[in-house]
């Protein structure tokens, strides 16, 4: 009905640690649609163009290039940090400082 006209989809690469979709950054989506129109008609294979991602799943950063990029259906991952699931994750637990005598 209404959801089938309205399907999303977004650009992105798929992780090399897990798998799971990550959607380009803005910078990387306007790199990628002016490769697209400079190539149409042209017979070529992207350049290669590498870049870095963070994985939204499992927070691995890995390089890409502009030939892995796909399209998928769906809203992308929203990225939830671990502060926020974890209390006191990144931070020095109280009390215990680190010094350059010990």
């Amino acid at each position: 009905m209404i959801e089938e006209a309205t399907k999303q989809s977004y650009r992105g690469v798929r992780c090399l640690s897990c798998r799971q979709p990550i959607p380009l950054p803005a910078i990387l989506l306007k790199m990628d649609s002016t490769l697209q129109e400079n190539e149409e008609g042209a017979d070529q294979e992207h350049p290669t163009r590498v870049f870095s991602l963070r994985c939204r799943a499992c927070e691995r950063e890995k390089p890409y290039g502009a030939a892995d990029i796909l399209d998928f259906e769906g809203a992308p991952r929203t990225r939830v940090s671990l502060s926020r699931l974890i209390p006191g994750h990144g931070r020095k637990p109280s009390g215990q400082s680190r010094t350059a005598s010990s």
